[in-house]
């Protein structure tokens, strides 16, 4: 009895098997970032965003500077004259384009010619104008305390190649 056909038979079977379960593999780890798969976070290297002051309305609507967006795949910094809101960790972007965080916003204020700097837990919700942040034009910022109250006044960032330095927070800038 020879039996070498059926040997070769079964190899051939089972490297078949080892091939597609390699392609799944493969697939499994070209998925990126924003597909639902296993990539490092929803961007490439860091994105900025920056614009100018906020709306009618906002905590400083007599001297606003600049307001700079700075994302990374384990941080997420927005800055506003004497105002810094923070994340740290890994997150998403949704399908939708939306993007919540929960964080801290450090307040610094001065007093008597004393700097005094608080810091409250608060919720950063970020809405691209696009599904994906590196080809968004512009991001909706609204930034509430755990009431649901704004603790910076919505605003809407252009996105800039580099994001520059904000500016210094010093008495009378907020």
């Amino acid at each position: 009895m020879n039996v070498l056909p059926e040997l070769w038979a079964r190899a051939a079977w089972l490297m078949a098997k080892l091939l597609a379960t390699a392609a799944t593999v493969l697939m499994l780890a070209a998925c990126g970032p924003g597909t639902g798969g296993t990539g490092t976070g929803p961007i490439n290297g860091v994105l900025g965003f920056s614009g100018t002051g906020f709306a009618v309305g906002a905590p400083c609507a007599q001297h606003c500077g600049s307001t700079e967006l700075r994302l990374e795949n384990e941080r997420v910094e927005l800055t506003v004259t004497c105002r810094r809101f923070v994340f740290n960790g890994p997150w998403e972007i949704d399908a939708t384009g939306l993007a919540v965080l929960s964080g801290s916003l450090e307040t610094t204020e001065f007093a008597d010619g004393q700097v005094q700097t608080s810091t409250v837990a608060a919720e950063m919700r970020l809405q691209f104008s696009d599904t994906r942040a590196e080809s968004s034009h512009e991001v909706a910022v609204t930034v509430r305390d755990a009431q649901g109250n704004h603790l910076i006044a919505p605003l809407t960032l252009q996105q800039r190649p580099t994001a520059t330095a904000p500016e210094a927070c010093a008495p009378n800038a907020s």
